[in-house]
């Protein structure tokens, strides 16, 4: 499938979420037709490895297809982004693995939680026995495989444990219903529960060795794009979410804007000031887009000539999109200021939007202390935090 196939498919995909965006949000989760469509489209696919069927499309088709998908739905965008991603990142994992996962059903999705709130982990012959509960595993109910961090404990009692992430079938843990949330609430980020399962040591991998680029996936699996490191080749499948959300809500915002009417004068509204308003909003949607495509098309060049992101760059990457998320929240926050008392409605997309947004934001990865400190510290030539990759 080209990318110009893909966009098409990206955009019937919205249109589809886009009509059952109340229903995701109303329970909790997305409904069954919508990860239906995701898998039988194909583009979960775009970066899983080429021996499964994926098609590698690469760091541009994420910001299009994700951002598409999201313009439809936030929720939906959400998931779907992170989906795609775990088929990257099932990718790197050691090809037995990837048998494992994949070996009889390609298209096989994969939640994920980096940190326990709780767990029990100890080295065992073979592997590792794992218990704990993992929370926020966006689209877990709809997934066969689950991956989580671990931190083992020293043999010894002494010196520092080792984290690891680990891969398990359902049948291997359970999904606990905890996501009640003022955003993103259709993408039932539930809580992953095991309870003293097997773990053998191929279905685990350093993540060091995925953040530095260094994988095990990235000797079966030949592509460049698998020696990207983790955060590199992972940052825009979610923050491409929040540029979908903004384009919707700028969309929006304009449609609504232009058909306002005075409820005491019976006047259009569509005043100077209003249209300055409507011309931020996009403007700001579509600064973050040029920013994300920008970055993603500069790993796609490294991509092409068999090279991986310099540290420098890498940190350049997270600061980009870090940027474009803080652009689309300011869009948003403008066009809910400016719907006044009619976007605070459920039925109205803004309020959704504004949401979402914030939801989109808080995520980790995007957290500015962090993104915009590690710049700094690259611009002042300072040393970078212990583990940052």
């Amino acid at each position: 499938m080209s990318l110009d196939d893909a966009r098409q498919v990206a955009e019937r995909l919205a249109a589809a979420v886009s009509e059952r965006r109340l229903a995701g949000e109303q329970a909790r989760r997305l409904p069954e037709a919508t990860i239906g469509e995701f898998v039988d489209s194909g583009l979960l696919r775009m970066n899983q490895a080429a021996r499964w069927g994926g098609l590698e499309l690469g760091s541009r088709a994420v910001v299009e297809l994700v951002s598409a998908v999201a313009e439809g739905d936030g929720a939906s965008g959400w998931v779907f982004g992170l989906l795609a991603s775990h088929f990257w990142l099932g990718s790197v994992f050691d090809l037995e693995a990837q048998y494992d996962m994949w070996g009889e059903d390609p298209n096989a999705l994969m939640s994920s939680s980096f940190a326990a709130e709780a767990s029990d982990v100890s080295a065992c012959d073979g592997g590792f026995r794992v218990s704990g509960r993992w929370p926020f595993s966006s689209g877990s109910d709809h997934c066969s495989w689950a991956m989580v961090g671990i931190v083992v404990p020293p043999a010894d009692g002494a010196g520092p444990p080792t984290p690891r992430w680990c891969l398990l079938p359902r049948s291997d843990y359970t999904v606990e219903d905890t996501w009640s949330t003022c955003a993103l609430r259709g993408t039932g980020s539930n809580t992953v529960v095991i309870d003293g399962a097997f773990v053998p040591t191929h279905r685990t991998v350093d993540p060091v060795d995925v953040m530095e680029g260094r994988a095990p996936g990235s000797l079966a699996n030949l592509s460049p794009i698998f020696k990207l490191s983790f955060s590199s080749a992972l940052s825009s499948y979610l923050g491409s979410t929040a540029l979908g959300i903004a384009r919707r809500a700028a969309r929006d915002f304009a449609g609504y804007s232009k058909k306002k009417v005075s409820k005491f004068t019976g006047l259009p509204e569509l005043s100077d000031p209003m249209i300055i308003h409507v011309g931020t909003v996009a403007a700001h949607a579509e600064a973050a887009r040029g920013l994300m495509l920008y970055r993603a098309g500069l790993l796609d060049d490294l991509v092409e000539q068999g090279l991986g992101p310099t540290l420098e760059q890498r940190i350049a990457t997270n600061r980009d999109v870090t940027t474009a998320v803080r652009m689309c929240v300011d869009a948003v926050e403008r066009a809910m200021r400016f719907s006044g008392g009619s976007g605070l409605f459920d039925q109205h997309t803004i309020q959704q939007a504004w949401r979402d947004v914030h939801g989109v934001a808080a995520h980790m990865g995007y957290n500015t202390d962090n993104v915009y400190g590690n710049w700094g510290r690259q611009v002042l030539g300072l040393p970078l935090p212990p583990g940052f990759s």
